[in-house]
């Protein structure tokens, strides 16, 4: 087994651990791979593999979607990568250098953005990696996006693109259940959202004091920084709405996942700060506040620290090294938004390499090309030059 192969294999095993499912072998029977899988986590994951657009079809007027709570669709030309970020994937701890760097380019553009995600917004729409993951409402776009290597980004090498499962991971919002803090879709000027994007601008260790600094920004004064939501800090992902300001946008139907992930940090309490950031992590709802009067960490914070002397570190998602389980396995609880069938199972597509031209000349006669999900100038002209063959 040459490099190449033993690390494609690699990838397999670890999107196979993590997602219960992946790309190794177009060999494989599909009904080997749409069997239900169940993750360590508990979560029941079930793949559809389509080979046409009929049956994409099929498959999505199954779905329970509505205007207030939709379905949203990512798709990958890779079934093998993991839901991660750009920013995240290889080293958090250069994230805000280059959001830093960015705003010292364009600061005229930068400071017309009222929030940190509007910021993040206009960041990735320019090809900067950011903590959002691009979604879309338009099962169509994302179709595309699992089938084509975008040649707008210089991806054109389709021998290997045919070498791997297209995937489509659906999103939505759960339903609300009895007792339960209702769930809604944010929008780009949420409280909870911008705790999230703020935290993308921080170095690599923060405080909370100097979040919570950058946080007033946003959401202006009158909001006390003891009631910031400790789990928008420490995990979680939000579904985003954001305007549709742009044509891109406007053409993939965009809306964003805000992801956070961060270890509750102090050196000289490496194990009790473990402690507290799995607290965070199972209590729903802790802020700041009661925190610091909650009888299991009262005298913590009285006799070793004040709670805006805690401090965060990013962590690397999905990474082996990280002392709380949770961070291996599901980093930013996505499980938590997942689109699950009445069953509480996951719903995923999963498309064949070999069946993906044919479903881009499908999606042409729609006129979803890339022509129409990057609807710049530049890339419209490169399109018409490949259609009249120049």
């Amino acid at each position: 087994m040459d490099l190449e192969q033993y690390m494609y294999k690699a990838e397999f095993e670890k999107a196979l651990k993590i997602k219960g499912y992946g790309s190794y072998s177009q060999n494989q029977s599909y009904e080997t791979i749409e069997k239900t899988v169940k993750l360590e986590s508990g979560l029941k994951v079930k793949p559809k593999v389509i080979k046409s657009l009929s049956e994409y079809f099929e498959f999505i007027s199954s779905l329970e979607s509505t205007y207030k709570n939709p379905v949203f669709y990512r798709g990958q030309i890779n079934a093998n990568w993991l839901p991660n970020p750009s920013s995240l994937r290889k080293n958090p701890a250069n994230e805000h250098l280059m959001l830093q760097d960015f705003t010292r380019y364009f600061s005229d553009e930068i400071d017309k953005c009222k929030t940190a995600m509007a910021k993040l917004v206009l960041m990735q729409h320019f090809g900067l990696g950011c903590r959002c993951l691009d979604i879309s409402e338009n099962p169509l776009a994302a179709l595309y996006f699992a089938c084509q290597p975008m040649k707008k980004f210089g991806n054109t090498k389709w021998e290997e693109n045919e070498k791997f499962f297209g995937e489509i991971i659906l999103f939505r919002e759960p339903e609300n259940e009895e007792n339960e803090k209702p769930d809604k879709l944010k929008v780009i000027d949420s409280s909870n959202v911008s705790i999230m994007a703020n935290t993308a601008f921080m170095e690599p260790e923060f405080s909370l004091w100097h979040l919570g600094s950058q946080w007033k920004k946003d959401v202006y004064l009158g909001h006390d920084e003891n009631y910031i939501d400790l789990k928008s800090v420490v995990r979680g992902s939000l579904i985003v709405r954001v305007p549709q300001n742009n044509p891109r946008i406007k053409n993939q139907q965009g809306a964003f996942i805000i992801v956070n992930a961060n270890n509750i940090y102090l050196e000289n309490n490496p194990d009790i700060l473990k402690d507290l950031t799995q607290f965070v992590i199972d209590d729903e709802y802790v802020t700041v506040d009661n925190l610091s009067t909650n009888p299991q960490w009262k005298n913590f914070f009285t006799n070793k620290l004040k709670p805006w002397e805690i401090k965060f570190n990013k962590i690397i998602p999905y990474d082996e090294n990280n002392e709380i389980k949770i961070f291996r396995m599901d980093p930013f609880d996505l499980e938590r938004i997942f689109y699950k069938n009445k069953d509480g199972v996951q719903q995923v597509v999963l498309i064949p390499g070999s069946c993906k031209k044919r479903i881009l000349q499908e999606l042409e006669r729609f006129n979803i090309t890339e022509g129409f999900i990057y609807p710049d100038m530049d890339n419209i002209a490169n399109e018409i030059n490949e259609k009249i063959n120049v």
